[in-house]
């Protein structure tokens, strides 16, 4: 007779398997993109506001003195570095937006709509970090939005670049981690330039559905 418990233990044994394999390669994929993407318009941002690079380059070397080089510890002491990188998720969200499926029919204060269960919704990021509501001057890059980051969202829910609650992003410590240790490199070795192609300002590819620029971030890396 056909062991029914063993083959029961084996199926289950295969389909964690195969779960912990697409979680580890779904996690692999999306930190590639959205470092690579975050990081990328940081550099565009400081290359070209240079008050904003030389002040980041004069925390960097300060911690670095602090720290003997690079130190996880460092690094997460790092406040403008944290407030330029929380201000490139603001200004350059890596998905248009987030999508969610209602689980129970929910009513929206204040007004007559009501969500359905099973309807998927859809959170333009794009709509929520350009309101100048939230945030003054929207189009324009200010890490100083950021300086005070307890008073985010105490207004409601309008900061979300890696969702929130229990759907939130599992890798954006990670990828947050990943970024400042990419950039502290990059700012401790190199002073950027502008050429002749860096777009002022950033016109976006629309058919991208990873926010990109339409001629990519062309910069000039000059050793320090």
């Amino acid at each position: 007779m056909v062991n029914l418990q063993l083959l029961a233990v084996n199926y289950v044994d295969k389909y964690y398997q195969n779960v912990m394999m697409a979680q580890a390669l779904q996690f692999f994929a999306a930190e590639f993109e959205t470092v690579s993407k975050t990081l990328s318009f940081t550099l565009y941002e400081v290359c070209v506001n240079l008050h904003l690079q030389d002040r980041l380059r004069t925390e960097i070397f300060d911690n670095f003195k602090k720290h003997d080089g690079i130190t996880c510890k460092g690094v997460s002491e790092m406040k403008f570095l944290d407030m330029c990188i929380a201000e490139t998720l603001r200004k350059y969200s890596v998905l248009p937006f987030l999508d969610r499926t209602c689980l129970r029919d929910y009513k929206v204060e204040n007004s007559d709509l009501v969500i359905e269960k099973g309807l998927d919704v859809y959170i333009q990021l794009f709509a929520l970090n350009y309101n100048p509501e939230f945030f003054t001057q929207p189009e324009k890059y200010d890490p100083q939005k950021f300086a005070n980051k307890s008073k985010i969202n105490n207004e409601g829910l309008y900061y979300v670049p890696f969702g929130d609650g229990p759907r939130i992003f599992i890798g954006n410590r990670f990828e947050l981690l990943a970024v400042k240790i990419g950039l502290v490199s990059l700012l401790s070795k190199y002073k950027l330039e502008a050429t002749s192609q860096t777009p002022r300002p950033i016109k976006f590819e629309p058919k991208a559905l990873i926010l990109q620029s339409n001629v990519g971030v062309p910069l000039k890396f000059v050793p320090i």
